[in-house]
């Protein structure tokens, strides 16, 4: 919330939007919305806020681009007058709403729609596939019993491991195709973390990496699955540890998403947030549009389906996962999840 007073100049301004304006309450006193973010591009708020003052009227916009030093962030605004006791005009007050999260979430239900209808498409080939990659092992196994020679049976061994490699790959798209039921509970996002982590230091591509943690100990849990989050962030972890190649640091933070919240029937919902970051290469600009594509992926090995399947559980879960590249070097995957709704309950 931005108060100005009569001449339209800023009076006060909350902590929220201190944060959302990217300017302290010393800094913005005294200044004119439209200067908020040193942009020409915020001359709507201006216009918003002139027009409150001279009709005396409230006004709405119903979605804008807020530019501040850190970026550009999607807003709603409304502004409104304020009267005295006694009914004298005395300056105006400005609501943004951050859209940011909000616009998120929409980006990932489309992308969910997108997915079902390939899953659908998914689960017909992977049925036209599996029993001819049955046939194909058996005749490989048979064959493998019948011949002596060394090359021969090599080869019978490669065509052996290359189907079993395809008939994984095939599970993997029945999983696309059919989402699992999840068993929702209160869920200790910290005890599924450590459990990966735990899980993850005793594989030998670890190497040096040195991990960093950086958990809020006051986080209420989330309402989900846990073995399903454990799989997504297991996966995460997994794919931070071969950009590092078995060496860097892997940093793993939580915290509660403070400033966003969505309207929904029970309430507002409010989220938190886990940041799975490395310093290693980073993913090239040009790969970052498909991260989440099926069949997608720069690994000589990889199917493609690992950050598809990640995407398809965190949106089950009502959350979003995006990637943002990190200022100094390497790549950052962001978890927001719901909280669980259910207080005072001890999480799993």
């Amino acid at each position: 919330m931005v108060v100005l007073d009569a001449t339209g100049r800023i009076a006060d301004l909350n902590p929220a939007a201190e944060q959302l304006l990217g300017v302290s309450n010393p800094q913005a006193i005294g200044m004119e919305v439209a200067q908020l973010g040193a942009s020409h591009r915020n001359g709507w708020l201006g216009e918003l806020a002139r027009g409150t003052l001279r009709e005396g009227a409230a006004r709405r916009h119903g979605e804008g681009t807020l530019v501040s030093r850190s970026g550009e962030t999607p807003v709603s605004a409304a502004c409104a007058p304020v009267f005295d006791g006694d009914g004298r005009f005395n300056g105006a007050v400005l609501v943004l709403h951050d859209l940011s999260l909000q616009r998120t979430l929409e980006a990932t239900a489309s992308r969910a729609d997108r997915l079902a209808t390939l899953g659908t498409l998914a689960l017909g080939l992977a049925h036209e596939i599996k029993n001819p990659l049955g046939g194909i092992k058996g005749a490989a196994q048979l064959l493998r019993s019948a011949v002596t020679d060394p090359d021969l049976v090599r080869c019978t061994e490669i065509i052996v491991c290359e189907v079993e490699r395809l008939d994984g790959l095939v599970e993997q798209l029945r999983e696309l195709s059919v989402p699992p039921q999840l068993q929702l509970e209160p869920v200790n996002i910290h005890r599924v973390l450590n459990t990966v982590l735990g899980l993850q230091r005793q594989a030998a591509d670890w190497g040096t990496v040195a991990l960093r943690t950086v958990f809020d100990p006051s986080l209420p849990p989330v309402r989900g699955d846990r073995a399903q989050l454990t799989q997504v962030f297991l996966n995460l972890v997994k794919n931070a540890l071969e950009a590092l190649a078995g060496a860097g640091e892997l940093i793993v933070s939580t915290r509660l998403e403070a400033g966003f919240h969505i309207r929904r029937r029970s309430g507002r919902a409010r989220f938190l947030t886990v940041l799975v970051e490395d310093t290693g290469p980073g993913i090239p600009e040009e790969h970052r549009a498909q991260l989440f594509s099926p069949f997608f992926t720069t690994k000589s090995r990889g199917s493609g389906l690992g950050l598809t399947l990640c995407h398809r559980v965190v949106t089950q879960h009502g959350g979003t996962i995006t990637h943002e590249p990190r200022p100094s070097g390497g790549a950052s995957f962001r978890v927001t999840l719901p909280v669980s709704e259910v207080d005072g309950v001890d999480a799993t």
